[in-house]
């Protein structure tokens, strides 16, 4: 009932907001549907064409943000989990701990366009905020249930775009294509941001052949991460990370018109502050590499990263000060029309103690609509510890209902 009321109430957004924005609804046509499914964006597209209500609805939003310049927009995550393995959350909105909503997001956008031929070409801000509407956080080291994700200005010049602010890490492959995401989320490389500085720029040597870079700085930690507790400094309160010095850099081959490929190469170094807490290195140094390969419709990637260094008393994995971190991952995804079927893997070890985990996670993304996805996915997630004994994390299907305007 709760999937069949978020559903209701998304629909009566969209549907009161396209009433008031045509003019003469009874003179309107529908665009005949798709004629080929794998050629549609999205399943509202295929059923009822390019100029389906809903679809025109959200574009007349976009345009209308363009044209006031008002550009404010709003979203949610709606999860449900259901448990498959035997008893180890229970059914429903959330699990225990992360109850209610998972997140509502709300993004704010200030740009002021300059030049095109110009050095400086456009500035601005950025923020994009997030709340939960219970009294669960995230993580247990957030601070509320209230946080900011991003929060900077902005210049885009002819030698690339710079940053200040609150900005996230660039670290590998920045999405695995799933919700639920992978060993090196957990771990705190992905969907991290910190307070910093960055450089972004992309090279393009020819037709065939561009580089891209980016360079990032940031002088403190802001407790906010897709880490769990205990995978690293910043989720381990008092410990803190400082001064991290980041990199990655990203060749690309077209090697035919449907055909591209990509090797990343990631670095990272940062002060460790131990605030006091015994055994804990003063400097972590991490570097990967990644590998990607687009043709056509299908996708296949592989990373691997290495961490150095005690970052915390307690990992989550070893439940040690392992002094090492080293992980992989691989994914495939072949997007046929709105539905995308994919399978991702990532393994991870501790050493020093030792420990280990896997991610099995196979499922199906669906585009109900323009701004409206529907993420399908079965997450096996074991975790084996110093003592050998294995926990299970996760071991049920997830629904992610995901929306944005």
């Amino acid at each position: 009932m709760t999937l069949f009321r978020s559903l209701i109430a998304v629909v009566a957004v969209q549907t009161a907001a396209f009433a008031g924005s045509v003019k003469n609804p009874s003179t309107t046509q529908p665009a005949p549907a798709s004629s080929s499914f794998s050629d549609a964006n999205s399943l509202s597209e295929y059923f009822l064409g390019k100029d389906n209500a809903w679809d025109a609805t959200y574009d007349s939003i976009q345009q209308w943000k363009k044209d006031t310049g008002i550009h404010i927009g709003i979203g949610a995550d709606h999860w449900w989990h259901v448990d498959t393995g035997g008893h180890l959350y229970g059914n429903g909105y959330g699990v225990p701990g992360e109850g209610g909503t998972y997140r509502y997001n709300l993004t704010i956008d200030v740009p002021l366009k300059l030049s095109d031929d110009g050095f400086l070409k456009e500035i601005g801000l950025h923020a994009l905020e997030r709340i939960r509407d219970s009294d669960d956080k995230l993580r247990s080291f957030y601070r509320d249930t209230k946080w900011s994700y991003e929060a900077y200005a902005y210049a885009k010049t002819s030698v690339g775009t710079f940053k200040v602010g609150q900005i996230p890490l660039d670290f590998g492959i920045g999405w695995n294509n799933s919700w639920w995401e992978g060993v090196g989320y957990f771990d705190g490389y992905k969907f991290n941001p910190a307070y910093g500085v960055s450089w972004e720029n992309v090279w393009k040597a020819s037709d065939t052949f561009s580089i891209n870079t980016t360079v990032q700085y940031f002088l403190q930690d802001d407790r906010v991460s897709g880490a769990i507790a205990g995978a690293d400094a910043e989720s381990t309160p008092p410990l803190s990370e400082r001064n991290t010095f980041a990199a990655h850099i990203v060749p690309t081959w077209k090697l035919s018109e449907d055909t591209k490929l990509s090797w990343g190469l990631s670095g990272l170094e940062r002060q460790i502050h131990n605030a006091g807490v015994a055994g804990i290195s003063n400097h972590q140094t991490v570097w990967g590499s990644d590998l990607t390969l687009a043709v056509g419709k299908f996708s296949i990637f592989g990373e691997y990263t290495d961490s150095h260094g005690v970052i915390t008393p307690a990992r989550y994995v070893s439940g040690g000060p392992s002094d090492r971190q080293n992980s992989i991952s691989t994914g495939i995804a072949y997007k046929f029309g709105p539905i995308t079927p994919r399978l991702s893997f990532s393994k991870g070890w501790d050493h020093n103690p030792s420990g280990h985990q896997y991610i099995f996670n196979p499922g199906v993304t669906i585009q109900i609509a323009k701004n409206l996805t529907l993420y399908t996915e079965y997450v096996k997630w074991e975790v084996t510890d110093r003592a050998g004994k294995t926990s299970p994390y996760d071991d049920g299907v997830e629904f992610a209902l995901v929306w944005n305007f």
